[in-house]
């Protein structure tokens, strides 16, 4: 009887640490302490370019709680910095407000922020270059995805 109860017990033990959500070991996964360093990113001199793009970037829900205002965003095309930004808090809320340079229209832009709380940079691919995107909106250019929630 007291094999049978151990027994048991091991099982419900192994099917409940089985049911965890991988949601949480995901998010935190990702949102881990890392040891990179604050880059060096510089802001472009937006007169050699012929076009701009300026939308207000807002933080990925996940990572608004890391967020401080030390953190930094920087928007590239073909590896070159065509933006840096530093963030603005609005209520509980971080946005960057970002210009994007660019000669050429349509091509691709990738982001990456920095979190100084974290000492991690993500990146992610982001949108391509259009000087009439409206510079304030829902979902898509204005909330990037750097973080999976799946």
């Amino acid at each position: 009887m007291k094999i049978k109860l151990f027994l048991l017990s091991m099982v419900m033990g192994f099917m409940t640490w089985g049911c965890s959500s991988g949601d949480d070991s995901e998010d935190s996964e990702q949102t881990t302490a890392g040891t990179e360093a604050r880059p060096t990113w510089q802001v472009p001199n937006y007169d050699l370019y012929e076009q701009t793009m300026t939308v207000e970037v807002q933080l990925q829900d996940a990572l608004q709680t890391y967020a401080s205002a030390n953190d930094l965003m920087c928007a590239t095309v073909g590896g070159e910095v065509r933006g840096v930004t530093s963030p603005t808090r609005v209520g509980d809320q971080w946005w960057f407000p970002l210009i994007v340079a660019s000669n050429e229209t349509n091509v691709d832009i990738q982001l990456s922020y920095y979190c100084e709380s974290l000492h991690r940079i993500f990146t992610t691919n982001w949108t391509t270059f259009d000087a009439s995107v409206a510079p304030m909106g829902d979902g898509g250019i204005y909330k990037p995805t750097f973080v999976s929630m799946e």
